[in-house]
């Protein structure tokens, strides 16, 4: 509890610290937040169009953020911050008081014609939330102390991405991309799950993260990508092995798996994605078997009046590996009234096998589907960080054949607070004039 509490006086002491830099710079460069907001652009690719790793969300999206200059550089700031309590109701269910949350940074410089990018992103998650994770009803994947975590979900690594990125543009439509990361995502699945809007206040993983987005954080990756106006084509090549249990260094780097995506976005609303790869050896704990992955993905964002916001993700993936096909959809969707009250949902259909719930019939397939409802209220409006309080309930809907394992009504909930930067608007700048 006490780390939960000082994570959140951090990240409002950080949030007052980069509002009165900011300041510094915009007097010193004389530029308005309107101006930032026009250079937050790249070859006719405007920044809200960029999510994790190289991933693409719409370019309505939100940016919750801080934003200044310093030199040529320009800088953004984001994290966001989850204090709870977690309780599982299950024969299998556990409870803990967490925190999930991550930290990021980027940083941008022009170089000749192109552009040349820094970004890193972090969490405590090991400290914070355990160094085996927390309570989460049929969560599987990845491994602790030699065993595979079955209904908990993995802490993220201390090093979520620590990237390089050069763009050249050929013309004022088109450029080239070289995304190089030590810890990184290549260019598979969705925009992994905390940076997507439609997920932003939901304090859990989504239990079909190992079939779209658990690339996330690849400890080696190299993507070579061409985009043209509302058409992004990329190919990577990465480490298809999941972070080991030590999640305060960098693993090994090795690039043995490769991935290739193809991203549209048809309207500023709107964003498509399909992609394929190859993971070898993921699993630690099955050092011999390798996955084949697909996945397939629908955004829509819509901004609605006083600063609201509606945001959904629909997702499908698709793993193969030794003989067995497993699929699994996500729907979720955030729906943000006014900047003062948020009503969230998230419905997911996974077909897990008896050895991802560590059951007997280690090759059986069992169709699970769980519905998360939701809301959160906001607790500082008009201040450039943004508290809210909220809370969400998980029902899940499994065989009968499962119900002596868990019980006849496992249900999870959360309650939290959450915390990040303000809605950007006009740069970011008037968010940091609100301190005053």
């Amino acid at each position: 509890m006490k780390t939960i509490l000082v994570i959140t006086a951090f990240s409002l002491v950080t949030a007052t610290t980069l509002c009165v830099a900011q300041e510094h710079s915009q007097a010193r460069h004389d530029m308005s937040g309107m101006h930032g907001m026009e250079m937050m652009s790249f070859a006719g690719i405007p920044q809200t169009r960029e999510a994790s790793g190289t991933a693409w969300q719409p370019d309505s999206t939100p940016m919750h953020g801080y934003h200044s200059m310093f030199d040529d550089w320009t800088i953004m700031t984001h994290f966001n911050i989850f204090a709870a309590y977690d309780k599982q109701w299950s024969r299998r269910g556990d409870d803990q008081f967490n925190s999930t949350n991550w930290f990021m940074l980027m940083a941008s410089h022009p170089v000749g014609e192109g552009e040349f990018t820094l970004r890193g992103m972090f969490s405590l998650e090991p400290a914070t939330a355990t160094d085996h994770g927390y309570p989460l009803l049929f969560q599987s994947g990845e491994a602790f102390h030699g065993r595979s975590l079955v209904d908990r979900q993995h802490p993220h690594d201390l090093f979520m991405e620590l990237a390089a990125r050069y763009r050249y543009p050929l013309n004022d439509k088109t450029a080239v991309s070289l995304y190089l990361a030590p810890s990184g995502e290549p260019a598979l699945g969705p925009p992994a799950f905390m940076h997507r809007e439609s997920a932003s206040d939901i304090p859990a993983a989504p239990i079909t993260h190992h079939w779209m987005d658990s690339t996330h954080i690849s400890f080696g990756v190299a993507t070579l990508g061409v985009t043209y106006d509302k058409l992004q084509v990329e190919g990577s090549i990465f480490n298809g092995r999941e972070p080991n249990e030590d999640r305060w260094d960098i693993d090994a780097i090795h690039l043995d798996s490769y991935s290739g995506r193809v991203s549209f976005n048809p309207s500023e609303n709107w964003s498509f994605q399909t992609s394929y790869g190859y993971l070898k050896s993921p699993e630690q704990l099955h050092p011999g078997e390798s996955v084949h992955r697909a996945t397939a993905s629908t955004i829509y964002n819509q901004p609605l009046a006083n600063h609201g916001n509606w945001a959904s993700t629909l997702s499908w993936g698709m793993n193969s590996s030794e003989g067995i096909n497993s699929n699994a959809v996500l729907l979720e969707s955030t729906l943000d009234l006014a900047e003062r009250n948020t009503i969230f949902g998230r419905v997911e259909y996974v077909q897990k096998t008896g050895e991802e719930l560590d059951l007997p019939q280690t090759r059986k397939k069992y169709n699970i589907t769980e519905l998360t409802l939701g809301a959160s209220h906001e607790l500082t409006p008009g201040q450039p960080y943004s508290i809210a309080l909220g809370a969400s309930v998980t029902y899940n809907f499994i065989p009968e054949s499962l119900r002596s394992t868990y019980g006849d009504n496992p249900i999870g909930l959360w309650v939290f607070f959450r915390i990040r930067p303000a809605l950007m608007h006009h740069g970011g700048m008037e968010e940091c004039h609100m301190m005053k």
